[in-house]
């Protein structure tokens, strides 16, 4: 699947998932596009031709959210490069506007959106941060506090 500049309604309803690195000196490890790319794959991901390393649509938000935890998290582990950290951002709605809450996020941190947290009625774990205007309003953005590759059921949010 390729993306283009035009907003289509079809891309409405998914949620999209970006990837970017944070990069602090050389990086000395493996190139990690193909693990989350594998990884995300596994899970139903299309991808999208985009100068990002990784931009992935899932039709389940959830899993979407799900995915990135475990792409981080072996990343973090296999991978295991101090200078380049993934930069995950996820969104329901417009491709563009899961850039801008990827960008949200810093190197080792998944950021979602409230398109997110309303379709996977609140129950992911994670830490309010501020809230982003976006072209479609303003939206909550989340940091997913669950480092757990193996997620079975959707943890209750802690109370902040």
């Amino acid at each position: 699947m390729t993306s283009s500049n035009r907003d289509t309604k079809e891309h409405d309803l998914v949620a999209h998932v970006c990837v970017d690195y944070e990069i602090d000196g050389v990086p000395n490890g493996a190139e990690p596009k193909s693990l989350v790319e594998s990884i995300f794959s596994d899970s139903g991901a299309s991808f999208f031709d985009h100068q990002l390393p990784v931009v992935a649509s899932f039709e389940d938000p959830a899993v979407a959210v799900e995915a990135s935890i475990v792409g981080q998290w072996r990343v973090q582990r296999e991978i295991n490069d101090p200078h380049r950290k993934l930069r995950i951002g996820v969104h329901l709605g417009d491709l563009g506007e899961a850039i801008v809450v990827m960008k949200c996020a810093n190197g080792n941190q998944i950021v979602f959106s409230g398109t997110v947290d309303l379709a996977t009625n609140g129950t992911l774990d994670a830490r309010p941060m501020g809230v982003l205007q976006l072209a479609t309003g303003p939206t909550q953005l989340w940091l997913s506090t669950d480092s757990r590759p193996d997620i079975d059921g959707r943890p209750l949010r802690i109370p902040t």
